[in-house]
């Protein structure tokens, strides 16, 4: 036998063996999408494939856009958190002293709502878990906004929720 070949066929055996392995292990696991959404108690179907968690700019916003199942062309409700970190945390929006924007909006079936209509801004998005290599976040969210449209002006929306989502960055 050819002892100068040993080195390479140990080097072919190396390699497809890591090849078979890479194979068998399988595509990396696609991100969960659970959404879950309330409406002042009632609960909404959430649209999986429209809604979108997106981490943009340097300031680092995270933006949660929610849209209803049964409204997929419309933007649904939509929170804003600033100077967001990728670590389990709570965002309060009653945090007015700490200048950060915190804001939710809702647009859907001819009603517009805003926190910011109601006067003092409640609501929180609490981050339990971070999975930074899928991208990936897992918390709640309760939110109180005031219609400003196709509602009684003022009325309370309360919007309450879940998430274990994979979120975009920007």
């Amino acid at each position: 036998m050819n002892h100068s070949r040993i080195p390479v066929m140990l080097a072919a055996t190396l390699l497809l063996g890591s090849a078979l392995t890479l194979l068998a292990a399988g595509p990396a696991p696609v991100p969960a999408r659970r959404l879950t959404l309330r409406l002042n108690d009632t609960p909404v179907a959430a649209d999986t494939v429209e809604s979108r968690f997106e981490v943009a700019g340097t300031g680092r916003v995270l933006t949660l856009a929610l849209v209803r199942r049964d409204a997929p062309d419309e933007p649904g409700l939509t929170i804003l958190l600033d100077e967001f970190k990728p670590v389990p945390a709570v965002y309060r929006f009653k945090d007015v002293l700490s200048g950060h924007v915190r804001q939710a909006s809702y647009r859907a079936q001819e009603r517009a709502a805003e926190s910011l209509a109601c006067g003092s801004s409640e609501g929180e998005v609490r981050v339990t878990a971070v999975d930074a290599a899928r991208r990936q976040l897992t918390g709640t969210f309760r939110v109180v906004l005031c219609a400003t449209s196709g509602a009684p002006r003022g009325q309370r929306l309360v919007f309450e929720g879940s998430f274990q989502y994979p979120y975009e960055l920007r």
